[in-house]
């Protein structure tokens, strides 16, 4: 696998380049920095289901947007994506400068995390595309559907006994919490985990990871920053909801992001539930198809005992944010307003 990445690495208009070193442990694609003669950059292979040709137009229209107004933000080399021997897409695009983090250590960092997400949004208001992209990440109710058509294959019979118990309360829990369709929709980021975010020293200066923007209620990032933060560990360990990180992203986007409308401070009471219980549909679908998330073959022994663990854990999360909604509601009353 190392001469593939190498020899494709060298397929891009960079100059002599080192040997490609993996960076960090993301879900999707497979990634690696490249230090070059012109500079260093990122070489990605693309998940297939994240690689077609409208996420990856997308991609372009908005990395270019963000660097026509000043914002930090990768930039594709030459042209762009290049397809190896094995058909697979792998795309390079300049390095963003700066660290990221795996988990969030303070509020202080959920603060900045928020007003950097913030400042994305209010960039991304005036973008006028028409995303090609059919893969929005947070289709809530295509994710219901879709977990619910996997549970009744009978091709996943044998599967579904094992998460039949975590599907009934997904399921349950997921149909009451679904957004009304009538917000705002704008251009969204898809996916603002902490490691999407990029710091100098102690401030978020900007994010990385643009596949999946869209457009949405920006109600399911703050949801997902919310679901992703404010809570410690890996996504399969069962952790509770921190609150005092919480009151910092509202404060962090208070300061930098879009004034939100009546309808969405009130539905982001319950935004970052929404997130955990999709994510959790998303994990326990993987657990009856087995074909979409990367698992940690050290610690299971396949991706679906890895798949259920994370569902558990983001049920375990759920539950916790509802036991805490008055103190939620409280801290977006005086932080947003409603």
């Amino acid at each position: 696998m190392h001469a593939a990445v190498d020899a494709i690495a060298r397929r891009f208009p960079i100059g002599p380049c080192e040997a490609p070193r993996p960076l960090g442990n993301g879900l999707m694609h497979a990634t690696y920095v490249v230090d070059a003669q012109l500079g260093r950059f990122v070489l990605q292979r693309l998940h297939p289901k994240l690689a077609t040709p409208e996420i990856i137009a997308d991609f372009r229209a908005v990395t270019a947007w963000l660097a026509a107004h000043a914002q930090l933000a990768p930039r594709l080399v030459g042209p762009g994506v290049l397809q190896d021997d094995d058909g697979a897409l792998w795309r390079m695009t300049t390095y963003v400068p700066g660290a990221t983090h795996d988990k969030v250590q303070t509020p202080a960092e959920a603060e900045q995390g928020a007003r950097a997400l913030g400042r994305f949004h209010r960039v991304m208001a005036d973008f006028d595309h028409d995303f090609g992209s059919q893969h929005p990440l947070h289709d809530t109710v295509g994710h219901l559907d879709r977990l619910r058509a996997a549970a009744d294959d009978p091709r996943h019979a044998a599967a579904r006994e094992v998460v039949a118990e975590e599907i009934d309360l997904i399921v349950d829990r997921l149909s009451l919490a679904l957004l009304p369709a009538d917000l705002p929709r704008r251009v969204v980021h898809g996916d603002p985990k902490i490691s999407n975010v990029v710091f100098r020293g102690t401030r978020a200066v900007g994010l990385i990871d643009l596949d999946t923007c869209n457009r949405h209620s920006v109600l399911v990032d703050l949801g997902d920053a919310v679901r992703s933060w404010c809570r410690d560990g890996s996504e399969d360990e069962r952790q509770l909801f921190r609150l005092d990180r919480f009151a910092a992203i509202l404060k962090g986007y208070a300061k930098c992001g879009l004034a939100l409308t009546d309808p969405e401070v009130a539905h982001l009471v319950n935004a970052g539930r929404l997130i955990t219980l999709e994510l959790a549909s998303r994990f326990a679908r993987d657990v009856l198809e087995d074909e979409y998330f990367a698992y940690d073959a050290a610690r299971y022994a396949d991706r679906r005992s890895h798949n259920r663990a994370r569902a558990r854990a983001m049920l375990f999360l759920a539950e916790d944010m509802a036991a805490q909604r008055g103190a939620i509601a409280d801290l977006v009353g005086l932080h947003l307003g409603g």
